[in-house]
């Protein structure tokens, strides 16, 4: 009698074989396999630790840590299959996502447009189909009010699904699985959720109960209990901080798994819950400073709980992680599981319980630093708090602050506004010149000082007061005035009096002219400005440097640059006085600016 071999199961996932069957078939581009594969389950089932698992047999350093001639041929995607291309969605907004395909395909395009083109074109004959994988789409976004995993499913997974040359696997949540089932030919598409059988791992659930428990008597009825692997390990974790108790009682859902917990530690499930609040309530996977975590956690709750989390490390051991943040130690939660069960029982009160968070971490940053207060915050809170805030309902409060708008963490805060704009709210008027310079900042990655520069100027050519940063920058906008279709600016003089000559060509070119120092259009003839001799612009302590849409300001001898002017669009024109003030002319119009910058005293 023929006995059937017995395999080990894989290192990092204790089980899953028929899963992992399934997604090496998907490698293989056999015309059995799936075009597009699907990973869906519910919160804690296990998505990404399954695709961890299948991309460490498919990527050759890794393979040499594991005895993969121990496992089941079956699981074991072949050597010479090409490596999956792998896009993590965590913390990347939809066109992010995007545009990183994009480059990675080799697409030079400067247009969404033009990427999903060359994505809809047909393979080339004989061409293998590029195996692609996109994990953690359920921890896409900066920002967990903006729903970014739907725009992911729209905007990417689906052009990709459907692309003649792409052969896609995406772990993606239940309501995104659905939604792109809808939209896909059947015959191409499986869809695998982890909770369900025939995908569902009661043998692997066991085998994880035995070894965390250690303790064999509790396994089976655990693991026909636990819904997910999650629940397993928040059950273990339970038994270890507090060995006794009734071993009879086993959870079988995360929500169950903390108030059991709850119980066991002779507290209540509201007190744990409202010390868990700031980790569940903080950004997806965000770190929270252990120093914060009880000031929150009282904010929350709405009066001290300082002795209560002090006396607390059995009751919370379970549910969270230590970090390493920086130069301090931070917190967060186990799972992103914990945190959607614990939003879910807050209801309707996450948005006060995030307004008094948002007061909280506000009430941290000094308020004896003037306008340049929010460069002393602290970390989290330039990263965080537009979160809170949003969240809360008192961000469009915060936006009229400049300094806000130039420290917070500009990925998110742009993320945020632009939802606070197309909802109709009302921003103030800084934050509306910001969010016009927001793609800017984000694409450069400017620093605050760059950053107020710009708005500095930007502010002027809307008629608004230049605010005050609490920064030295490195120019004052004199003036600017709107001017469209400039093609060249020059610095030159009539009487005497210093002046811009802006030149609009076309068919009738015209040159207008403005008084240097005040910005008023001076009626002169052409052929009356002179301009500045090789001599002048010689004794000028500085020189420029131009390109399509930006200029650097340098010494005019050897030196780093001292200043650079990044517009939005592209520039018409730039020039300098022999006494340093810049020229601009952009899509919006002409402007002076005062250079401030050490060469020039």
């Amino acid at each position: 009698m023929t006995h059937p071999a017995v395999h080990q199961p894989h290192p990092h996932l204790g089980g899953r074989a028929r899963a992992l069957r399934e997604l090496t078939h998907w490698h293989t581009e056999e015309p059995s396999a799936p075009k597009v594969l699907l990973v869906t389950g519910g919160p804690g089932s296990g998505r990404s630790r399954l695709l961890t698992g299948f991309l460490m047999l498919c990527d050759p350093e890794h393979r040499q840590r594991i005895d993969v001639a121990a496992l089941d041929p079956a699981t074991v995607p072949a050597g010479d299959r090409p490596v999956p291309l792998v896009f993590g969605a965590g913390r990347l907004t939809a066109a992010q996502l995007l545009w990183s395909v994009a480059d990675s395909l080799g697409m030079e395009v400067t247009r969404t447009e033009d990427v999903l083109r060359l994505l809809a074109e047909p393979a080339d004959a004989g061409t293998p189909l590029v195996p692609v994988v996109v994990p953690d789409v359920d921890r896409a976004g900066v920002l967990r009010a903006l729903d970014e995993p739907a725009r992911v499913a729209a905007d990417v997974l689906l052009p990709l699904a459907l692309s003649p040359g792409v052969r896609l696997l995406a772990d993606v949540p239940r309501e995104q699985a659905r939604w792109l089932a809808e939209r896909l030919p059947a015959e191409s598409l499986l869809v695998m959720d982890l909770d369900e059988e025939p995908w569902a791992d009661p043998a692997g659930l066991l085998l994880q109960a035995e070894r965390t428990l250690n303790r064999p008597g509790y396994a089976p009825e655990l693991a026909r209990r636990a819904r997910s692997p999650l629940v397993v390990r928040l059950a273990a974790w339970s038994r270890r901080a507090v060995p006794d108790g009734d071993p009879a009682r086993f959870p079988g859902t995360v929500g169950e798994a903390i108030d059991l917990h709850a119980e066991r530690c002779g507290s209540d499930e509201l007190t744990l819950r409202r010390l868990l609040a700031p980790l569940a309530l903080a950004g997806d996977g965000a770190a929270l400073p252990f120093r914060l975590w009880s000031p929150l956690a009282s904010a929350v709750a709405g009066k001290e709980l300082g002795p209560v989390f002090a006396d607390a490390q059995l009751l919370l051991l379970p549910f969270f992680d230590l970090v390493e943040d920086g130069e301090e130690t931070a917190v967060r939660l186990v799972h992103p599981a914990v945190a959607d069960e614990l939003r879910e029982r807050f209801g309707t009160t996450v948005r006060e319980a995030q307004r008094r968070i948002a007061a909280a971490l506000i009430a941290t940053v000094p308020e004896d630093g003037g306008p340049g207060r929010w460069a002393a915050a602290p970390p989290y809170v330039r990263d965080q708090l537009i979160g809170h805030a949003l969240e809360g309902g008192v961000l469009p409060e915060l936006l009229a602050d400049p300094g806000f708008l130039l420290h917070a963490e500009q990925v998110p805060l742009r993320a945020a506004v632009e939802h606070l704009a197309a909802g109709g709210a009302g921003l103030p008027a800084v934050a509306r010149v910001w969010l016009g310079l927001a793609p800017l900042f984000t694409r450069t990655e400017a620093g605050p000082v760059l950053r107020a520069a710009l708005l500095e100027h930007a502010c002027r050519q809307d008629g608004l007061p230049a605010p005050d940063f609490g920064l030295a920058l490195p120019w004052e906008t004199l003036w600017a005035h709107p001017l469209p279709g400039v093609g060249a600016v020059t610095a030159a003089t009539v009487d005497d009096v210093p002046v811009l000559a802006a030149h609009v060509p076309g068919e009738e070119p015209v040159t207008a002219v403005f008084d240097l120092l005040t910005g008023v259009r001076v009626a002169a003839d052409p052929a009356r400005l002179v301009l500045p001799t090789d001599e002048q612009r010689a004794g000028c302590p500085v020189r420029l440097s131009a390109g399509g849409d930006y200029v650097r300001v340098w010494p005019r001898d050897e030196g780093d640059p001292l200043a650079v002017f990044v517009s939005p669009g592209r520039l018409g024109g730039v020039d300098v006085t022999p006494d340093g003030v810049l020229l601009l002319a952009d899509a919006r119009g002409v402007g002076a600016l005062r250079l401030a910058v050490p060469a020039l005293g």
